[in-house]
């Protein structure tokens, strides 16, 4: 860490008493300005709520659980259960897109974020082995 000189200090100390001074006076050219941070993030909140950052990862999450709902209605409703075909495909992709998103999407850091990562790609593996095994049987 960098010790200051004196000289360097009064510097700064000057800096900082004319960027008070230089916002004191934008304060009192413009009384709508509110006078804390606090209180502009309150008086600004009701417009960033849906941040598209938000919007993109709760919208996706949205349409992959409806693309996987709609799927397992399919296979359930289509699938007959006494024959040998193989497992519905459009399921297994649904959950691998639910996996990845929920994995990279909603956990960043720890132990739960390994672990639905690993999930994440382990389902990414089995399913892709799965789709080589029933086109090449």
């Amino acid at each position: 860490m960098k010790q200051f000189t004196n000289t360097e200090k009064q510097e700064l100390e000057a800096k900082i008493k004319q960027q008070k001074e230089r916002q004191q006076a934008v304060r009192e050219n413009n009384p709508d300005l509110p006078e804390s941070f606090e209180a502009a993030s309150t008086k600004t909140f009701i417009g960033r709520k849906l941040v598209p950052k938000h919007l993109w990862k709760y919208g996706l999450l949205g349409i992959i659980l409806c693309l996987l709902a709609y799927n397992v209605f399919q296979f359930l409703r289509w699938h007959n259960f006494g024959s040998n075909r193989l497992l519905n495909l459009n399921v297994l992709i649904a959950l691998m897109l639910l996996f990845n998103h929920i994995g990279f999407n909603f956990t960043k850091t720890g132990l739960k974020s390994r672990v639905m990562k690993i999930a994440a790609c382990a389902w990414i593996i089995l399913v892709c082995a799965y789709i080589y095994i029933s086109w090449v049987a």
